[in-house]
């Protein structure tokens, strides 16, 4: 295995960095301002303390999977100008612009058939916008780099930091609008989507851009020998990710749950291998070098 490229070797300098940190800040602000925006009706039938105890819930949530992430961000050497970043991206611009285009293609299709709501646009269509829009974020990060030795694992853990902060506020917002559809039970309501979304679904958005993270270090690090296989492998990761995030989102529309379960079960399989192979011995190397 070849060892780990310093940032001097991968980076964006000056301008182009500047341009890149502009980009994440401008997009993410935007975004604060447009979930604020969609959140507006929710906000207006859903009491405050129901809000604020969602609130509270989903930030301890939040917090437990950056503790999870903590160990591998470290032993990949992120500096926290690109943790920061990769928070900032997930859950504010990539939440914002993912639901933008979805809200788009679903009423496209309903304009476009007479049958049926479009609800499956959630599970054809969302996982390759939201699996895209994440992964724009996790190549910017690539390119300043984000850590000081950046490879396969500082992708897993920068593209674990974009899945989680992405994971929290989707969360919240599912449940702010699921308590404005249910006003007479929101306890019920909170219940439910902590244990769906929050305990169930815990290895979703972490694993989908982790695990495309991880490919898009192996890419970046090793120069013109295999290249080709490297490309491959970023293009199978990020397909197989799309479909396991697709094969999850119909099994949630189907209330299948032993389905659902399989494929939190497959992707925390998935996270673990590759994070043995990226992260050996607390040493940055290339995944299948």
């Amino acid at each position: 295995m070849s060892g780990p490229v310093t940032i001097d070797s991968w980076k964006v300098r000056g301008a182009g960095a500047m341009g890149i940190v502009v980009t994440i800040v401008v997009c993410s602000i935007w975004g604060a301002v447009g979930l604020w925006s969609a959140t507006g009706l929710p906000r207006a039938i859903v009491s405050t303390g129901w809000m604020a105890i969602a609130a509270g819930m989903w930030a301890v949530y939040g917090t437990l999977l950056l503790l999870l992430v903590r160990r591998p961000a470290r032993r990949a050497h992120v500096l926290t100008i690109g943790a920061t970043l990769a928070l900032a991206w997930g859950g504010l611009a990539a939440i914002d612009i993912a639901g933008r285009a979805n809200t788009a293609v679903q009423t496209m299709a309903i304009n476009a058939s007479d049958v049926g709501d479009g609800s499956w646009t959630t599970w054809v269509a969302s996982p390759v916008i939201e699996e895209t829009v994440k992964t724009l974020g996790i190549v910017m990060l690539a390119l300043l780099p984000a850590a000081r030795r950046f490879g396969a694992g500082a992708g897993l853990a920068i593209g674990a930091l974009v899945g989680v902060s992405f994971q929290v506020v989707e969360n919240f917002v599912f449940t702010l609008q699921g308590m404005a559809d249910a006003p007479d039970q929101p306890g019920q309501v909170l219940l439910s989507m902590a244990f769906v979304r929050g305990l169930v679904g815990v290895f979703s958005h972490i694993v989908y851009s982790g695990l495309i993270g991880a490919a898009v270090g192996w890419l970046i690090i090793g120069g013109p020998e295999h290249r080709a296989r490297r490309l491959a492998t970023l293009a199978s990761a990020f397909v197989l990710m799309v479909g396991l995030h697709s094969w999850s989102n119909w099994a949630a529309d189907a209330h299948a749950a032993v389905v659902y379960v399989i494929t939190m079960v497959v992707g925390l399989v998935a996270l673990v291998v590759v994070a043995r192979r990226a992260l050996p011995r607390g040493q940055l190397q290339e995944v299948g070098s």
